[in-house]
């Protein structure tokens, strides 16, 4: 590429700091299009940096502004980084977490220490079942949701929800129920 690298944004510094913790008026000043895979961070794409940004209603515009563009939402974990926040506008989180879903991530994705992205916002129990339903309808939906992969600690995403029963209960008997509504047997409970 010689002395100029084309691929690269002119000021990857501003860029962090817009994804990271600023806003889309920030981003747009130091952005374009062309760039929404740019993957010269170590710490992740441009999607999961946005993912990170503490504003909620920033988190989304941004990473709404990288999926219009064309984020691949196949690099990186970009589920991981959404659900692992622990702070969320569900109601503005849910309807960004089904288009990712829509776009190609992977929602059967096992992350070592956090599993699938379901047992990652189900591990949030700062949050009741009924805060986090909205994200439980858009994962429970997905006709590619897969409750009987194996998972972390040696048992299914379905035997990880079971050990958290008594703070997700809720979330057990939805999705106990997912699978009976699509003809798989529910297996016992494993002791």
């Amino acid at each position: 590429m010689g002395l100029f690298n084309r691929g690269a944004p002119r000021d990857t510094n501003a860029l962090y700091a817009a994804l990271t913790h600023g806003t889309l008026g920030d981003l747009e000043r130091v952005y374009e299009a062309k760039h929404a895979n740019y993957d010269g961070f170590a710490s992740g794409s441009l999607l999961e940096l946005a993912l990170t940004n503490p504003d909620h209603g920033q988190r989304v515009a941004l990473a709404t502004r990288l999926l219009d563009d064309g984020a691949d939402v196949s690099h990186g974990q970009p589920l991981h980084r959404l659900l692992g926040r622990n702070d969320h506008d569900v109601a503005a989180e849910a309807p960004l977490l089904a288009r990712m879903l829509d776009a190609g991530a992977d929602v059967n994705e096992v992350i070592e220490k956090f599993g699938t992205p379901l047992e990652t916002i189900a591990a949030k129990f700062k949050f009741s079942d009924a805060t986090l339903a909205p994200f439980y309808e858009v994962l429970l939906a997905r006709p590619d949701l897969d409750l009987l992969r194996p998972s972390e600690y040696g048992r299914t995403v379905l035997g990880n929800l079971r050990m958290w029963a008594a703070k997700r209960g809720d979330l057990v008997a939805r999705a106990e129920q997912v699978l009976a509504e699509r003809g798989i047997p529910v297996p016992p409970e494993e002791s």
